[in-house]
């Protein structure tokens, strides 16, 4: 993938500016790479997925409900998923917000052939439950 940009995340780590289609490319790379350090960094984030993402996130009750997959959750609302075999995808939300998050993967994953327990996607109003949400895919 050729870096057009780069500049740092709120971590302080480098970020560099690719398009979704290479970030899926190179996640992709990494997940189905024989490479013994790319095996034992997936083991480990797939055995240990709250320490990819915190406990109790949407990304880590997720991968622990999903055997294979790994999945990454970035800033301004950046996610990617790839399951062992090589199925691999990545979306950004425009606006930066989280909110849609939990029914795009969850259709996504759909897509895959994969159900989860993350299937309600209430909206709230107050303390009460005014709508709901999903993606269209």
């Amino acid at each position: 993938a050729k870096v057009s940009n780069k500049t740092f995340d709120g971590c302080g780590a480098p970020l560099f500016a690719v398009t979704t289609r290479e970030l899926a490319t190179a996640i992709r790379n990494i997940t189905i790479s024989k490479d013994p350090v790319h095996i034992e960094v997936m083991d480990a984030a797939r055995a240990h997925p709250e320490m990819v993402a915190g406990e109790g996130r949407l990304t880590t009750r997720t991968m622990k409900s999903v055997p294979g997959l790994f999945m990454k959750e970035g800033a301004e609302a950046v996610e990617v998923a790839s399951m062992a075999d090589g199925r691999t995808l990545v979306y950004k939300i425009s606006d930066g917000s989280w909110r849609a998050f939990g029914a795009i993967m969850h259709a996504a994953l759909l897509e895959w052939g994969i159900t989860t327990t993350e299937e309600a996607f209430n909206v709230y109003g107050g303390a009460n439950i005014v709508g709901g949400m999903r993606a269209v895919l």
